[in-house]
């Protein structure tokens, strides 16, 4: 066994190119060598693949030829064709073959290298010269060792600015190596260090999350501290964060102090010319900030006809006309409704048109001075929430019901006007806007009707919940055919469903699938069950247990008390396999047939309002 090497050295490559080749290379490399890597190493220069136990060549493989019972006429040919003697052709199962051996690994190793360089696919690539090869960046150098041994390449670079070339001396030196000449290749180790830096300044914080992209913008990281002037203080906090993360990827401490991930160099010099851009960078956004408090957010609000909401969908001052509507159907108060008028109106920001993350923050703390009550400016803040599967919910009441009217209209207009999410493409953030609504409804418990939205919004929305919900799909896909009236019961729902015992919803699910069968098989139910021709006592029986169990059934489900609608329903199963038993639906009598197959249909149309039962497998 042997220790493989093998590094494509670049031009400085963007973060995200890093974080896609750190996610396809494993499998990328395993194809390429025949054998999983032991480690990954990304910097922004390099991708580096490690095997600590490689093969010294590669496996033996069976090359199959032609058939047995044409060894006459094709062995001769097969066997010259790849230089063997006939005689040493072998059998396996009925055809001709030669056992061709491995090669050793350094004489396939530049193929190998080609393939994995190959096997790379990224988002955004560019060509530098005429060789075909797309990547991210210009591919600057590769080598390929095995031990001690080069194949590839003769060298790997040190960090930039502080090294050059380098020799590694053995393939499991690597790491060593590279340390030694300023490049730290392990991004987890860079992460580490990192973190342990900012730990010691203490007090810092990462809101817009940029600590996974700097660990890809350096290859030396050094953490240095700086300030600047506290009179910006006076801006929002999460301006303040916004403006020095977006910029220069910093980290806030605290108060007026902030950390920056320098990629080596002098700390002192590093320092100066970053307090600067930052001072320059928050100059700029206290003087954007005034000229919109300036204006006011009633006055931002009146500029919202200028603005496009999207194609064909209007201005935002249409979409702010719709909210208020959305919010009564919801059961918004006064502060959400006041909320709904302005919720949108810092989109006429010059603030939010430089940071776009901001929206919704920015207007909140417009409302705050402007001397809006706290619960107006709050429902502001918070009406993008959730923006993520994972995301936090609005803390009250007035956000969560602004939150959901505006994801409603957003669904409702962009399905109105044609806009579906096709495979991977959503540009109007609809799958995310969806999410949203099953989450406000069901962890936020905000009563949304499903009647508000549009039947085809209705079946997509709902279909998120097979992805939220822990249960198996069938379960949610039964309860998004029942009869529950608002959206977060469907979830509800198809819990209960998937919690009740399977002894008790089993009878369940056999009166509903062997109703549902009989009585649709044949045509000519009678439209309305006649009492006076339930001749058997079966029938007769089921036919009383419908009539004491259709209210209750009803009862409990616009209660919301879906474990009471489930148990109860399971108290008809043993009336119904009785009434199988000994009751002949198809009987000869036409009338009664008839009046059977109605009394099947109401089993079915009553078991139906917990769902499409037959959804679920048995």
């Amino acid at each position: 066994m042997a220790t493989l090497l093998i590094e494509i050295g670049c031009e400085e490559l963007p973060a995200g190119a890093c974080r896609e080749a750190l996610a396809q290379l494993p499998g990328v490399a395993e194809r390429a060598l025949g054998v999983a890597p032991s480690r990954i190493l990304i910097t922004p220069r390099r991708l580096a693949v490690l095997v600590d136990d490689a093969p010294a060549k590669t496996a033996d493989h069976w090359l199959k030829g032609p058939p047995v019972n044409m060894a006459e006429k094709a062995a001769a040919g097969f066997a010259k064709r790849h230089g063997v003697a006939v005689e040493s052709l072998q059998e396996r199962d009925g055809f001709l073959g030669v056992e061709v051996p491995g090669k050793p690994l350094a004489e396939v190793l530049p193929e190998q290298v080609d393939a994995l360089v190959n096997g790379l696919a990224f988002s955004k690539t560019m060509r530098w010269d005429d060789s075909g090869l797309r990547s991210p960046r210009p591919l600057r150098w590769t080598l390929a060792m095995v031990d001690a041994e080069t194949i590839v390449g003769d060298t790997t670079f040190g960090h930039r600015f502080t090294s050059g070339p380098v020799k590694v001396p053995d393939a499991s030196a690597y790491l060593e190596t590279l340390r030694a000449a300023g490049v730290e290749p392990d991004q987890d180790a860079r992460r580490a260090q990192i973190v342990q830096s900012l730990d010691e300044l203490g007090g810092w914080g990462d809101p817009n999350g940029v600590l996974e992209e700097v660990i890809f913008l350096v290859e030396h990281p050094l953490v240095i501290d700086g300030r600047f002037d506290e009179r910006y203080l006076q801006l929002p906090r999460r301006v303040i964060e916004t403006t020095i993360q977006h910029h220069i990827r910093a980290f806030p401490l605290g108060e007026n102090r902030f950390a920056f991930v320098a990629n080596g160099g002098d700390p002192d010099t590093v320092r100066g010319g970053l307090e600067n851009v930052v001072g320059g960078r928050l100059e700029d956004a206290s003087f954007t900030f005034e000229r919109d408090v300036e204006v006011g957010l009633d006055g931002l609000a009146e500029r919202l006809g200028a603005i496009t909401f999207f194609a064909g969908a209007g201005s935002y001052a249409d979409k702010t006309g719709r909210l208020p509507k959305l919010v009564e159907a919801l059961g918004g108060g006064e502060a959400a409704l006041e909320a709904a008028r302005l919720a949108k109106a810092d989109q006429a920001s010059e603030l939010v048109r430089e940071f776009p993350a901001l929206e919704g923050h920015v207007g909140a703390e417009y409302a705050r001075l402007a001397g809006y009550p706290e619960a107006v400016s709050a429902a502001i803040d918070e009406h993008y929430l959730p923006d993520a599967a994972d995301a936090p919910l609005p803390q009250t009441e007035a956000g969560r019901v602004l939150s959901a009217a505006d994801k409603i209209d957003t669904l409702n207009v962009s399905f109105g006007l044609g806009h579906k999410p096709t495979g991977s493409r959503d540009p109007y953030g609809l799958r995310r806007a969806a999410i949203g609504l099953c989450r406000l409804a069901a962890e936020g418990n905000l009563v949304i009707p499903r009647e508000q939205l549009e039947p085809e919004v209705r079946e997509f929305v709902e279909e998120r919940f097979e992805g939220l919900v822990d249960l198996p799909v069938e379960y949610v896909r039964a309860a998004r055919r029942s009869e529950v009236r608002d959206l977060g019961s469907v979830a509800r729902l198809a819990r209960a469903l998937a919690g009740l015992p399977d002894e008790r919803f089993a009878p369940i699910h056999t009166a509903y699938t062997r109703s549902e069968r009989l009585a649709e098989k044949e045509e000519g139910a009678a439209a309305e069950l006649d009492p006076a021709l339930l001749a058997e006592p079966a029938e007769l029986e089921v036919a009383q247990a419908m009539e004491r169990l259709d209210p209750q059934l009803e009862g409990s489900l616009e209660a919301g008390d879906f474990d009471a609608a489930v148990e109860s329903a399971a108290e008809i199963g043993p009336a119904l396999d009785r009434f199988f038993e000994e009751v002949l639906v198809m009987a000869e009598d036409k009338a009664v047939r008839a009046n059977r197959l109605r009394l099947l249909l109401n089993v079915r149309d009553t078991l139906g309002k917990l769902g499409e039962l037959s959804q679920i497998p048995r």
